[in-house]
């Protein structure tokens, strides 16, 4: 229903008709209250019928309320009355700069600063032979950016970015209108309207609003996604900018419309502009600015138009170029910086300047300072495993791949994510599920290779197959050449390997010095020649073990011996000149010569406390593009905590600490569990008076122990230890008396976790570093003490737990692709029995072996009732008790035991997680040189 003049509307009195158009009718009125002239629009009388669209409308127009921008055409507020709604402006005077456009090609000379007399020429804006001046274009274009870059950074895209939609005042200055209207209101009709067009009266097309697979915005500026009906983001908005910016430049239309919306959406998505209709004296930056903003698929595209505003007001005036001749070339400009900010189902990169520039960044300015963004994990969130092995820069510094823990978005756990840091959100590669991390990128930045569950695997960033290279690989890093060969440690003490990224047999490539105590090599980087290599040496230091003593220069050359170069060890990678390195929690920078192989000048600190693991590997990666990023100490620490069956808390034991395998002794009176010590370089073991609640150090050794079990008396205890640098099994008396006695070394590292009730057996599962992955073993501790295997398939096995009568025994599985809990018999594996279907972990018996529990891969505790009475061994129902927050593989805490039962099967001790209020944010730097510079 069209309004007359002197019509009130609420509060605003009706001057005139301004103009009208698929959006509404806007009117130009009096406001009342606070006598003010404003511009009203009449948003079409479907909103006022739809309660679920007018809903929607209020929220986002609060959001568009927000944008106090000099460039932007405020919202003053939402006025309802008489049944229609409708949408309070500023007002604007002056022509749009599609008018002003077309009177400048036209001849007609309309300026700038016209109101009312259409003939008046204004000094500085003369006709061309094609579009604008190129520097009254540019002006205009600075301010448009500034506009979009502010809506942007609110989250609010304009996706309807046209001439018609920008105004220019008398003063000069531009104002861009309808700010997110074309995502809140849906036009009458459509729009879809044949026959010719103009820039201005383009129509603007939505079904629905923002539903994939419907087309939204103006055929003649929409992106390419847009015109498949695909959802957008702000880089549409990019694409469109770009079309404007052309068509100032030309004076025409960047893809000729035709006759018809279809011709333009087939212009759109088949035809490439023409470059040569860009006036001969268009700078060399801004033609490459047009082609960044105009790639067809938005993963090319500028990916935020603070990089368009930055190149407009720091690009290199450069002499033009013929267009033939002009070739895309790197973005330059000084950076911004931003935060950036996660979803809790994934990433979700907000106004992060900075770190968008690293896609294109390949060199700076001179002076160009290192700027910072930070990523930042939401509650439930845990980038797990090794700090080494948490996140990895692609070479280009385009991508971020990181290893999550915890459930995600109802994503499984432990699983590879990928993040294209010019992308709004993280995607989990599917078939990465159970990786442990430890990711090398391929050199083009296009595949990726991790350790999962023993093996060392290659997939796509984009998705797809998981291909097996080797079936033996365990953590410590990866690195990949542009020879297409991946350097790997295969075993817990074992020198780099070499094999080729399509698979086959690998090759040793170190040597373990023996005389220097070295039992592994680990953290390789291949250097700028993809033949020589970075490399840390894990051995004997100060009288300890496990601890990084060393960082050499290795070659792919068997005949060239290695090379010290750093004494005191650490991950160490090379970038931009440098050699990156640890100083404790510290990353250090010191210049390095990748050709002589040698270090100069002095270290200088990049970032203090940077998260380390026991051997001094550190949450830092760097591209080859100026790009850093590290992650800062997590402050992630866990409470031991009682629940009962339903999940209440019913009590906690000591303060919160950094704890791990969670053993309650048999008479229930202690628990033995491992202890980070505050050095964050080995753990040790503590004995918990339960019921008093202090501890005891139970282990002193500088290496790490773990995974105790108690004897059927609790008289003793048998673990894990590194001292011997492959992780060993050693036994002590509960006491604490005496000096710990080594039950068995081998060349395989070994993990205990239960005690046969007659004291006779301790069953343990070795190593993946052999071609059957992890297997299960029992060790007598009689007589010769010598190991049996008990179960020993293609497929990895362990957390095996031995039942209170003896005859049988709980384990873990991936036969079945996932990691499920099973039950076989014992002390010979004879048949097998499937406990959990969905996945699961850690089986725990009741104490009168009618119960058995397990973890599933949410970490929600789960129990069944069990008879093992007969020859057969019968499951009952599986149901869920609660979810547990416990500490386990999935959630940060190491391939470790995480949770207790009470004899009577009624109370649990769980370690759970607890989070410092600090975060633990992982760091991106761009140009981080200019950091050594201060």
């Amino acid at each position: 229903m069209a309004l007359t003049s002197g019509q009130r509307l609420g509060a605003y009195e009706i001057v005139a008709l301004i103009g009208q158009g698929g959006m509404g009718e806007v009117y130009r009125a009096r406001d009342t209250k606070l006598k003010r002239e404003v511009a009203i629009k009449v948003l079409p009388e479907l909103f006022a019928r739809d309660a679920e669209r007018l809903a929607r409308f209020r929220r986002e127009a609060e959001v568009l309320a927000s944008l106090n921008h000099p460039n932007i055409a405020a919202i003053y507020g939402l006025e309802e009355s008489d049944g229609m709604i409708a949408i309070v402006m500023e007002v604007v005077e002056g022509p749009t700069l599609g008018e002003h456009l077309q009177a400048v090609t036209s001849g007609s000379s309309r300026t700038l600063r016209q109101t009312q007399q259409p003939t008046e020429v204004v000094s500085g804006f003369s006709r061309t032979e094609a579009g604008l001046p190129v520097d009254e274009t540019l002006a205009i274009a600075r301010q448009i950016a500034d506009a979009l870059e502010a809506a942007h950074d609110k989250g609010v895209v304009h996706r309807d970015l046209k001439p018609a939609n920008v105004k220019i005042t008398p003063e000069g200055k531009v104002k861009v209108l309808d700010f997110g209207l074309a995502k809140l209101a849906d036009p009458v009709g459509a729009g879809l309207q044949t026959g010719p067009y103009s820039n201005t009266m383009s129509p603007t097309l939505s079904v629905q609003g923002t539903r994939a697979g419907v087309i939204l915005g103006t055929a003649a500026y929409m992106s390419p996604e847009q015109a498949r009906g695909k959802s957008v983001d702000r880089r549409a908005d990019i694409w469109a900018f770009g079309c404007v910016l052309y068509e100032l430049l030309t004076g025409r239309q960047c893809f000729d419309p035709g006759e018809t919306v279809s011709d333009a959406i087939v212009a759109i998505l088949t035809r490439e502009p023409d470059w040569s209709a860009l006036p001969a004296n268009t700078p060399t930056h801004i033609r490459t600015l047009l082609r960044r903003c105009l790639q067809k698929d938005p993963q090319k595209r500028l990916p935020h138009i603070g990089l368009v505003r930055i190149e407009l007001d720091e690009g290199p005036a450069a002499p033009a170029v013929p267009p033939e001749r002009v070739v895309a070339a790197p973005t330059k400009g000084l950076l911004t910086s931003a935060r950036v900010a996660w979803s809790a189902a994934a990433l979700v990169l907000v106004a992060a300047t900075a770190l968008l520039a690293a896609t294109y960044l390949r060199s700076v300015p001179q002076g160009a300072p290192a700027v910072r963004a930070s990523i930042l994990l939401p509650e439930g969130v845990v980038i797990a495993g090794n700090p080494s092995s948490r996140l990895a820069l692609s070479p280009d510094g385009r991508m971020l791949a990181f290893t999550t823990a915890g459930r995600v978005g109802g994503v499984g756990v432990g699983q590879i994510w990928v993040q294209a840091l010019d992308g709004d959100r993280a995607q989990p590669l599917v078939g990465t599920e159970g990786a442990a991390g430890y990711v090398a990128w391929s050199p083009d930045s296009r595949s990726l290779a991790f350790v999962n569950q023993g093996k060392l695997q290659r997939i796509e960033a984009a998705g797809g197959p998981v291909a097996t290279l080797s079936n033996a690989a365990i953590g410590a890093s990866l690195t990949w050449n542009q020879d297409d060969v991946i350097l790997f440690t295969p075993a817990a003490n074992a020198p780099l390997h070499r094999i080729s990224a399509s698979g086959g047999q690998s090759i040793a490539v170190t040597k373990l010095d023996p005389q220097q105590g070295d039992y592994a090599h680990g953290a390789p980087f291949f250097l700028p020649d993809g033949r020589h290599f970075l490399y840390m040496a894990i051995g004997s230091r100060n009288g300890g073990q496990g601890d990084a003593r060393a960082v050499y220069v290795g070659s792919l050359d068997p005949s060239e011996a290695a090379k010290l170069v750093l004494d005191g060890g650490s991950t160490a990678k090379w970038a931009e000149g440098y050699l990156l390195f640890l100083r404790e929690a510290t990353l250090m920078a010191q210049p390095f010569d990748s050709e002589r192989l040698e270090l100069s000048g002095e270290a200088m600190p990049l970032a203090e406390g940077v998260a380390i693991g026991a051997t001094r590997t550190g949450a830092f990666s760097v591209s080859t593009t100026g790009v850093l990023a590290y992650q800062s100490d997590s402050g992630v620490r866990s409470q031991l905590t009682w629940f009962d069956r339903a999940g209440r808390e019913i009590g906690r034991v000591g303060d919160p600490g950094d704890y791990v395998s969670v053993e309650i002794s048999p008479d229930g009176a202690r628990a033995a569990l491992s202890v980070l010590e505050p050095n964050g370089r080995s753990r040790d073991l503590w004995l918990y008076d339960l019921s008093r609640g202090f501890r005891t150090q139970f282990t002193f050794d500088p290496g790490d122990e773990a995974y105790p079990v108690w004897s059927p008396n609790g008289e003793r205890l048998v673990f894990r230890s590194s001292r011997g640098g492959r992780g060993d099994l050693y036994q002590k008396v509960s006491s604490g008396v005496g000096s710990e006695d080594l039950l068995l070394a081998d060349d395989l590292s070994k993990f205990a976790y239960s005690w046969s009730p007659d004291g006779r057996l301790v069953s343990y599962n070795s190593s993946v570093g052999t071609p059957t992955g992890s297997d299960m073993w029992v060790l007598p501790l009689t007589g010769e003490r010598k190991a049996m295997v008990l179960l020993q398939t293609p497929f990895n096995e362990g957390q095996a737990r031995i039942s209170p009568d003896g005859r049988w025994i709980a384990y873990v599985s991936n036969e079945f692709t996932r990691p499920d809990v099973f039950v076989t018999t014992f002390p010979r594996a004879r048949g097998k029995w499937r406990v959990s279907t969905a996945g699961g972990g850690w089986p725990r018996w009741r104490k009168d072996g009618n119960e058995l529990f397990f973890l599933s891969p949410d970490n929600v505790l789960m129990a069944t009732t069990v008879n093992g009475r007969g020859p057969a061994f019968e499951v009952g129902p599986v149901r869920s008790l609660f979810e547990t927050r416990a500490r386990t593989a999935q959630a940060g805490g190491g391939n470790y035991s995480s949770y207790e039962v009470s004899s009577d099967g009624q109370r649990f001790l769980v370690n759970t997680f607890v989070e410092n209020p600090s975060t633990s944010p992982i760091t991106v730097v761009v140009n981080w040189t200019a950091s050594l510079r201060k």
